[in-house]
């Protein structure tokens, strides 16, 4: 890993945690979309196009399109997970997606609640808190097993080139449900 993602990466983390803080206040509205200030920017139509991402995402789940995800994420994507930080390259993480999804079948992928966007001000950042129920038929060998599990995971969004990109994503699993 190089200084400069290293850089970036640490970056992202303290405006994840910044929005994360601003993110856990109460709501000042119903909508799900937090904002600090006002701004020039419309920001319902921001929100509304970071939902119709997130009905990309179930869909790509849903029908098990890799191209589909990788598609809206940066050209370097950071994960959070099990106590690690990690950095893939979208050919890594299409090569991720296809082996996972070859090795499940998604039964079902349902908002336990609908997804939390704060925006930044200017329009250009995004934070969504997510929380779902999976349900995936699992194909080790020759025994099917059904899994099911509740996820929650935050992920962070920048506007590149007028375009939503996935930057990093925290995610946490309890299984079981």
């Amino acid at each position: 890993m190089n200084s400069m993602t290293s850089k970036f990466c640490l970056l992202s983390l303290g405006l994840l945690a910044g929005l994360f803080l601003n993110a856990c206040q109460q709501p000042q509205e119903t909508s799900n979309l937090i904002t600090t200030d006002t701004s020039p920017v419309d920001l319902k139509t921001e929100r509304s196009a970071l939902l119709a991402l997130q009905a990309v995402e179930k869909e790509a789940h849903l029908t098990e399109q890799p191209a589909l995800l990788v598609h809206m994420l940066s050209d370097t994507f950071c994960q959070i997970k099990n106590g690690e930080v990690s950095y893939f390259t979208k050919d890594q993480m299409t090569d991720r997606f296809v082996k996972y999804f070859f090795s499940v079948e998604f039964v079902k992928w349902e908002d336990i609640n609908p997804p939390l966007i704060t925006l930044s001000p200017d329009g250009l950042m995004a934070h969504i808190m997510v929380t779902k129920d999976v349900e995936v038929i699992l194909s080790e060998q020759d025994k099917p097993t059904r899994e099911k599990t509740k996820f929650a995971w935050t992920e962070l969004w920048k506007k590149q080139d007028g375009k939503w990109k996935l930057f990093s994503v925290t995610t946490t699993d309890k299984e079981g449900i």
